[in-house]
């Protein structure tokens, strides 16, 4: 017996329509995609920080050559 909380109420799984299992798996895709999504861009925005530390370094150093 699976239950489903909705706003603080909950839903026994095994009285739902096919309609509402329906429903609900693409509320689980939906949220799953999110927290993927979530995920790939907090790992871009590290590279990125990562890759323009780089390239300020490099800036630095090329400058100290320079001198």
């Amino acid at each position: 017996m699976t239950k489903v909380t909705l706003d603080d109420v909950e839903y026994d799984l095994d009285n739902f329509t096919e309609d509402q299992k329906n429903l609900l798996r693409e509320i689980n895709f939906n949220n799953t995609l999110s927290t993927n999504l979530k995920y790939q861009l907090s790992s871009l925005k590290v590279v990125a920080d990562l890759l323009v530390d780089k390239l300020k370094k490099s800036l630095k150093e090329e400058a100290s050559n320079d001198d």
